[in-house]
């Protein structure tokens, strides 16, 4: 029973992976629809589930099948996590997958016309999925989910998942076998429900349209230029604001993420705490909204992530937040002290950011 519950969580997991994909388009999660089907299918290469639909196949024919599954299935895994963290067109990206792509089947060949036993065959492909696994869980915390929701689930059971597969050369023919096989079967429950949320997690549209100000990417050093930005925001429900003051007492009518090291997740209705250093994952939150009809992003805590990440990291980020913005003919504003930054920076704030005066 539990080995024919394990297939259906793979399949089931995969087609929610398919669904995201279908809706969002993104290419690292059509690289990771694909690997999960390669997982569903390794599934139904091993033997117990195999006898649980009344088929008995060669047991030698089934493990370099396995083996070779494994092997296609973390190649796809690196390559998810390598288009999720923007590396996959990098030379050391692409000689990694090429490296991998030719030491994995080798292997496997190698190992099969040398009549190797199964733990031989599988010494390798095995433990290379688990690496691939644990690559993606913390490929996906870092730069996708991030936060604490139940979509965690998902890269926190692939790297545990993961580092099970890794010791199986060790423990494959041990008494603890059995009980990391019910361990795997948890993981992979973890996993399923982690994208189940990943899948269907909503982002609501805004009320009503902004028209009064004009698109593009500007900076402001006015304090009463952001009150109305906020009220604009807040009677249109419509814009994103990303911000370093205490919200208590507020009720936003638009997405908030509260850059904070105090707390993580969502917080209150409409605000999201991430820390000043999970920067990278607010270009993809951004997006959502901006995919959904949002056309504002206010800014006015860029002296905080100067802080907590330098200069020189803040900035790009900056500029990548302004390229995602620009790209959906949204109006980026960062409200910004001038006395906060040297001549150079201010220069290199000015060159990227119109001023904004209302």
């Amino acid at each position: 029973m539990l080995e024919i519950l394990n297939v259906i969580m793979r399949f089931l997991t995969w087609g929610f992976a398919t669904y995201r994909w279908r809706k969002r388009g993104e290419y690292f999660m059509l690289l990771l629809s694909i690997a999960l089907w390669m997982d569903f299918l390794a599934a139904l290469t091993q033997k117990q589930v195999l006898s649980d639909f009344g088929l008995n196949p060669n047991l030698a024919s089934l493990i370099p099948l396995m083996s070779l599954m494994a092997v296609f299935e973390g190649i796809l895994l690196i390559a998810a996590s390598l288009s999720l963290r923007d590396r996959i067109k990098t030379l050391w990206g692409q000689f990694l997958l090429l490296a991998c792509g030719i030491a994995g089947p080798t292997y496997v060949l190698l190992t099969v016309l040398l009549d190797a036993s199964p733990l031989v065959i599988t010494a390798f492909p095995v433990p290379f999925m688990g690496v691939s696994l644990m690559f993606l869980g913390y490929s996906l915390i870092k730069e996708e989910v991030g936060l604490k929701t139940v979509s965690t689930l998902f890269p926190v059971g692939a790297f545990l998942l993961g580092a099970i597969n890794l010791t199986y050369p060790l423990t494959a023919r041990t008494s603890v076998a059995s009980y990391f096989y019910g361990l795997g079967a948890l993981f992979r429950a973890m996993m399923f429900l982690g994208m189940m949320r990943c899948a269907f997690l909503t982002v609501k549209p805004p009320e009503m349209p902004i028209t009064e100000l004009p698109t593009g990417a500007f900076y402001s050093d006015s304090g009463r230029a952001f009150d109305i930005l906020l009220q604009e925001m807040q009677s249109s429900g419509n814009g994103v604001l990303i911000t370093r003051k205490s919200l208590e007492g507020f009720k936003p009518k638009f997405p908030v993420f509260w850059m904070t090291k105090v707390a993580s997740g969502m917080i209150g209705e409409n605000i999201i705490a991430l820390s000043p250093t999970n920067i990278g994952i607010l270009i993809d939150l951004v997006k959502r909204h901006l995919e959904k009809g949002h056309s504002l992003v206010v800014i006015d805590c860029f002296e905080y992530l100067m802080v907590e990440n330098g200069f020189e990291n803040a900035f790009k980020f900056l500029l990548s937040l302004k390229d995602t913005v620009v790209k959906y003919n949204g109006t980026l504003v960062v409200v910004i002290e001038p006395s906060a930054y040297s001549k150079k920076q201010m220069a290199m704030l000015m060159r990227e950011f119109e001023r904004l005066d209302i």
